[in-house]
């Protein structure tokens, strides 16, 4: 192996660690040509900023995948094998602190409509639940396609979580976006985090860095549009084809430079334009696209550069869109280290946490993303939260003589904010018009169903029969309760903080 890729691999392996404790000794399952490694380990530059090296080591990588473990061992110290993980006897693996492990997503992906969920690479996380029963590590965490959260209603997200949690571990699953951390991609994410339940700690899931409107551009990542390499560009036949397609198919999904990238792929090879597939209009006076070449979409998936990938295209296409990205990843890890290295106990997590708040000032409240985007506001006052929800015409009588608030939520949200079933004091409104303010003297989760016992005006409701909602019980409160003036509250339009 050549001297150059000998520098990388110890550029990758043997930095300085961030902290002076002993390293955690990592496990990655399903490691791919190693984009989540690297993330966990950090120790690398990005678009001019360096990600420290965090304290987890690599000690054990597996995948099945001969070409992604080629790559793999290109550019780490310590190797990863070949092999089946079904195959593997975990018990000949020494002790580990971590387990990391993105189980394969094809069954679980929106991107394919036929998918199985029953089929065998649908049931490789129970190899992980294999893992945890045999190593019992003190942390894991797994990545997964946004259509985990979806399936079956959210059921087949609830029995991973549940077979994880008998393993011994608290869990937490949250939608993550790429997009929100440096990444100029519009990737989203489930993260499933647990921690074993003797240590009695709880993760916090990063606070993003940044929102889709002030993001990175792709412009930072692509060099320039015309490039000499004849071999990325589509024919001219591709083109007439994606013209020539029926409306309903994806064409030429070409992208502005200005703003972040659609989510990359394992199918950037294929020759059609007829795809999910972004791809880059070089003149749109000519009609000429061309496909990310194989080091740009590494770069858009937030590899440093040299990060390298010893395979032909098709194989480094594959692996690139298969992998984590590394600097997403990095701050998933970076938020265990501090949780291990200031633990928050899980009784005392909500009346403690400043995560959802982090960098926000006095006074101030959060816009949360659930299930409709724009209308529930959170602030932390008097050690409680105070919730700013909205509600339609016609359940403004229902909230008032039924003194309760029903709120559509997800099994996702809930997991990603606990807080919502602490909230102390809900201000109810309908656009402009306060409908009342309330103190919460109870919380519980239904189903949909369920509010007919309260009288719930249904006509009113949009939401599917197997809708889950948090279910307030309210009683009336006055302003001053809330320390807060709510005439001189201006919700705002789009994500973000404002002051109250």
């Amino acid at each position: 192996m050549s001297s150059q890729n000998d520098m990388r691999k110890i550029v990758y392996n043997n930095q300085s660690l961030s902290s002076p404790s002993e390293p955690l000794k990592v496990a990655s399952l399903f490691c791919g040509c190693g984009g989540s490694d690297l993330g966990m380990m950090g120790g690398f530059d990005y678009l001019e900023r360096h990600y420290p090296r965090l304290n987890f080591d690599i000690v054990f990588a597996v995948d099945f995948d001969a070409k992604a473990v080629e790559t793999y061992n290109a550019n780490f110290i310590h190797p990863a094998i070949c092999k089946d993980i079904a195959e593997v006897d975990f018990t000949e693996i020494g002790d580990v602190d971590v387990m990391i492990g993105g189980f394969p997503c094809q069954s679980f992906s929106t991107v394919n409509p036929t998918k199985d969920t029953n089929d065998a690479r649908a049931n490789l996380y129970k190899q992980i639940v294999r893992f945890l029963e045999t190593k019992q590590p003190k942390y894991f965490i797994c990545e997964n396609v946004k259509g985990l959260l979806t399936l079956q209603g959210g059921a087949i997200i609830r029995k991973i979580a549940r077979e994880f949690e008998e393993t011994g571990y608290v869990v937490q699953f949250k939608l993550l976006k790429a997009v929100e951390f440096g990444v100029p991609q519009r990737r989203e994410r489930v993260i499933i985090v647990g921690i074993r339940k003797d240590l009695g700690i709880q993760y916090r899931f990063p606070f993003r860095e940044n929102s889709e409107t002030n993001a990175v551009p792709l412009s930072r990542v692509i060099d320039e549009l015309d490039i000499p390499e004849k071999k990325y560009y589509f024919s001219e036949k591709a083109v007439q084809g994606m013209k020539n397609a029926k409306n309903n198919m994806k064409r030429g999904l070409w992208q502005d430079l200005s703003g972040p990238c659609l989510t990359i792929t394992s199918h950037l090879a294929k020759t059609s334009i007829n795809s999910r597939d972004p791809v880059l209009l070089v003149n749109p006076a000519t009609e000429l696209y061309r496909r990310f070449t194989p080091r740009e979409a590494a770069r858009i998936q937030s590899f440093p550069d040299n990060f390298s990938f010893p395979v032909s295209d098709s194989y480094a296409y594959r692996q690139i869109g298969n992998a984590v990205p590394p600097v997403f990843m990095w701050h998933i890890a970076n938020s265990l280290i501090k949780c291990i290295e200031r633990p928050v106990s899980q009784e005392n997590w909500v009346d403690d946490s400043d995560d959802l708040f982090l960098n926000v000032p006095s006074e101030a409240w959060v816009q949360l993303t659930l299930f409709e985007p724009e209308t529930l506001y959170l602030s932390k006052i008097n050690n409680g939260f105070l919730l700013i929800g909205s509600c339609r015409q016609g359940i403004i009588d229902w909230i008032k003589t039924a003194h309760k608030y029903a709120y559509p939520v997800t099994e996702e949200e809930l997991s990603a904010h606990p807080e919502l079933k602490s909230v102390k004091f809900i201000i109810v409104r309908h656009k402009s018009t306060v409908v009342g303010h309330y103190e919460v003297t109870s919380v519980e989760t239904v189903m949909k169903p369920e509010l007919n016992l309260y009288d719930y005006p249904m006509r009113s409701s949009r939401h599917k029969a197997d809708t889950m909602y948090l279910l307030f019980d309210l009683k009336q409160a006055t302003v001053p309760t809330f320390g807060l003036d709510v005439s001189k509250w201006v919700p705002i339009l789009g994500k973000g903080v404002g002051s109250l």
